[in-house]
């Protein structure tokens, strides 16, 4: 595998410096950003994502690159995290599974605590959630790639601090396809190895002369490819957009609309075994990494079990109810405007509108493992444990002799309302200022309303440490007596009183912002600047950590007689805690770009960027009675900023008979965050902390293409030194999760008119936990092959994790048992070998 990445890495570095002495060729007109498809030069696709969209990416002084529909679907991503790491720039773990909750970082920025903290998710140019780290609501719930994405885009840095809101890392743009033709297709797809179903179609059509539609969605069923006991995917999703172009080429006026109705399952650990040298703490190495006895992360699913389909939890009213584990479900009904007019030759309007009215829930099995013998004579419910039995299942009332279990969290999340109100307005002008010198004036106003509402049952549980359809434990004192009710030793008290919780919270942002560009024959420079204008309102309450008890009535399975069991329970009982504040920050962003000649730019950007925490503030004594800021903590923690300095070259020629193009950046930053952890592996002791760090990054990012007759190429890696300093430490270590390099590559030919076939692989070098103990680097192989037996027909086989690589590409990873080379691990896998066929026919 080693020599594998080398070879990748080599193959990288020679065409960046083919591209270096290639002739230059002459330059192509901008293409429409709708007119961009895999074949073309990328770099002359319009960036239209947090940017003026106005000019290619040659002629940006940004980081920005797009992959297409094509290159996404050849690649088979397991998830949304996954597609990113088509992206440069993006440190992306893609093992979450199709639900979503993986942490996103962005240039060795890392995640302090979950979701995507720096990172905005958009839908055609407008944020599906306000802030990307939402607790259980990130913003890769709410998008899924589908058959009417034209391609997706990211802009890391630079002008996401100013064109964009609470996002200055990274702005990740799912782009429609809205163009003017006719024709579409409908796709069946099946699981080969796995049971699957997904059913797509795109139909585009011409009204009249100025009028035009794109329409598509798809339906999946399935269990999924890790196999889990029964349907956990079952989703759909219809997307589409319709547009009325003004005579005499002064505009259009477009409407998107959506309809989702989704359910899909999150995955976030399992079981492995390997070799420990040098101790667990820094200096410490992993090695010999395989699936541990009784759970093959490859192709199980751990709680996605018959024996767990359903549990209970304690409602806010008091009253035990059942709910599904149907993994992370969201409903979403948006409409979207989108209105250009040229007022004249040198004045635009526009504006983008969406209402969104969302909603859903989070009911996912979390796993970590721990010794059985740990468990056996601690304290639970105020007995000690004596035995351990299974609880259901084909051996329930035996005893339990498996030496690992899990002891983390069944979690359900209801999300009541997670909608928004967004809007964008700007006005922008250009105008001849002489001497070969032109200006271009940009100024805008963003609103958005994010309403945040949610209550959360956090149960404390106990299940077998295996992958197919584990069975849930109980646990009993000496005296023979239940401790747990079919596993579970209490209800919304997992994490001590910290998250019985119930919120109904509503952020706004007020963002006006402004961009100057001058534009001479050889050179560019913008400068751009906004104030945000942060309002939170609302109430929440937590628990006051009084233990109320629920008699649960249930069979023993190990006398097979009833009996009552108390389980504890927490409430959210605390007095409300009331929101009512308002915070302003102010960002900029000054670039500079050179054009040495027609086909090659360099550019150099200092930005500085601000992001809001918001849910994320609760219960943790940052507001006054009256919900304002607490003059110290609260008000440092509020915000967090972002200073990022880039040094970047693009460039496009010819090669060898073909076409390429090479993006280079070159980047350093730095930020300090204030946050609210919940993971007591992160703050032990104590059950939940306040995070507060330094962090800083230095590295590159690479993204190049290159095509050659029927041949296509696309490559990325990303280079990056992250260190964080702790709250009370005084020096820099090594940040955990972030591996130094990674990488993907992505080859596609077509044979004939008859058939293609491709490969890409993906990976990167080694990470550490949060202990500096280094866990191994990974590559997953994939491969497509498709073949027209007749017009319009095509039928197609892709296949991800070729080799059935047993990789890791994720934070998360921990010591369960360290025993030399018999050591036992908590870790975050990619699936296994995952083959789905195809049938497409294309009108």
């Amino acid at each position: 595998m080693r020599a594998q990445f080398l070879k990748s890495c080599v193959s990288v570095a020679v065409l960046a410096a083919a591209t270096m002495a290639a002739p230059a060729f002459a330059a192509d007109k901008p293409a429409a950003p709708a007119a961009a498809k895999a074949e073309e030069d990328t770099l002359s696709t319009i960036v239209v994502t947090a940017s003026t969209g106005d000019r290619s990416k040659l002629n940006s002084s940004v980081s920005v690159s797009s992959v297409s529909a094509d290159v996404i679907n050849n690649f088979r991503p397991q998830s949304q995290a996954e597609l990113f790491r088509l992206l440069p720039g993006l440190q992306s773990p893609g093992t979450g599974g199709p639900g979503g909750n993986a942490n996103i970082a962005v240039r060795g920025l890392p995640v302090a605590t979950g979701g995507a903290t720096f990172v905005q998710m958009q839908e055609d140019g407008l944020p599906t959630v306000l802030y990307g780290d939402i607790q259980f609501g990130n913003n890769d719930y709410w998008t899924h790639f589908g058959p009417t994405d034209e391609r997706v885009e990211a802009i890391r840095g630079g002008t996401t601090s100013t064109l964009a809101s609470q996002a200055p890392g990274a702005v990740i743009n799912y782009i429609s396809k809205t163009s003017k033709s006719e024709g579409g297709y409908a796709e069946l797809e099946k699981g080969v190895n796995y049971d699957y179903t997904k059913v797509k179609f795109l139909a585009s059509g011409i009204i009249n002369d100025t009028t035009y539609y794109n329409v598509g969605g798809y339906v999946d069923v399935g269990h999924g490819p890790l196999h889990a006991g029964y349907n956990v995917s079952k989703s759909y999703q219809i997307k589409g957009n319709v547009t009325k172009e003004f005579a005499d080429d002064k505009g259009y006026l477009r409407m998107f609309f959506k309809l989702a109705d989704t359910q899909e399952p999150d995955y976030n650990a399992s079981l492995a075994s390997g070799t420990i040298t040098g101790g667990t703490g820094a200096g410490g190495k992993v090695t010999g990494l395989k699936p541990y006895a009784t759970f093959d992360g490859r192709k199980q699913s751990g709680g996605y079990s018959l024996n767990n389909r359903e549990f209970y939890y304690v409602d806010v009213d008091g009253t035990r109810k059942q709910q599904q584990m149907n993994g992370i479900t969201t409903k979403a009904k948006s409409i979207q405007l989108q209105l250009h007019y040229n007022v004249s030759d040198g004045l635009k309007l526009d504006d983008n509108f969406r209402y969104t009215s969302m909603s859903g829930g989070f009911a996912s099995p979390f796993f970590s493992a721990d010794p059985t013998a740990g468990v056996i004579g601690s304290t639970v419910n105020g007995s000690a444990v004596a035995t351990v039995r299974y609880a259901n299942g084909p051996n329930a009332g035996a005893l339990y002799t498996n030496p690992y279990i899990n002891t983390n969290v069944d979690v359900y999340t209801r999300i009541r309302d997670i909608g928004s109100f967004v809007n964008d307005l700007k006005l922008s002008g250009k105008y001849d200022i002489g001497g070969g010198m032109k200006a271009s004036v940009q100024a805008g106003w963003f609103f958005m309303s994010q309403r945040i509402a949610m209550d959360w049952h956090v149960q404390k549980t106990y299940s077998e440490a295996a992958g197919n359809n584990p069975s849930m434990v109980n646990l009993y004192n000496a005296a023979g007596a239940l401790l747990t009710a079919n596993g579970i030793a209490g209800y919304g008290n997992n994490w001590g009183d910290c998250c019985a919780r119930t919120y109904d919270y509503t952020f706004t942002d007020n963002a006006p912002y402004l961009n100057v560009t001058l534009d001479g024959d050889k050179f560019q420079f913008d400068a751009s600047i906004r104030h945000d204008i942060n309002n939170g309102s609302g109430t929440g309450q937590k628990s006051t950590g009084t233990a109320y008890n629920y008699a649960v009535t249930q069979v023993n399975p190990a006398t097979g007689t009833t009996v009552t069991t108390q389980i504890p329970y927490f409430l959210p009982d605390a007095p409300a805690e009331v929101l009512n504040y308002t915070k302003a920050t102010t960002s900029w962003s000054v670039g500079a770009l050179y054009k040495p000649a027609d086909n090659t730019s360099v550019f150099i950007r200092a930005s500085r960027g601000a992001r809001f925490n918001a849910d994320r503030m609760s219960f943790n004594g940052y507001f006054n009675k009256d919900g304002t800021l607490n003059s110290t903590t609260g008000a440092a923690a509020v915000a967090d900023y972002v200073n990022q300095y880039e040094i970047g070259l693009k460039n496009r020629g010819d090669l060898a008979g073909g076409r390429y193009t090479v993006e280079l950046t070159v980047f350093k930053s730095n930020f300090n965050i204030t946050t609210y952890e919940l993971n007591p592996v992160k703050c032990a002791p104590a059950a939940a902390c306040i995070v507060a760090n330094k962090y800083k990054t230095t590295g590159f990012e690479f993204f190049g293409t290159y095509k050659n007759g029927g041949f296509n190429f696309m490559a990325n890696a990303t280079y990056n030194k992250s260190k964080k300093q702790p709250s009370g430490t005084a020096t820099f270590a090594p940040s955990d999760g972030i591996p130094d390099f990674s990488y993907t590559l992505a080859a596609n030919y077509n044979v004939s008119q008859m058939a293609s076939l491709g490969m890409n692989v993906t990976g990167q070098t080694s990470s550490l936990d949060g202990n500096g103990l280094k866990y191994p680097g990974s590559a997953v192989f994939g491969a497509n092959f498709t073949v027209n037996p007749a017009k319009n027909l095509q039928l197609g086989v892709n296949i991800y994790n070729l080799f059935n690589t047993f990789a890791l590409q994720g934070p998360g990873n921990n010591v369960v048992t360290s025993n030399g080379a018999n050591s036992v691990f908590n870790v975050t896998n990619a699936a296994g070998r995952t083959v789905t066929g195809s049938i497409k026919f294309n009108f």
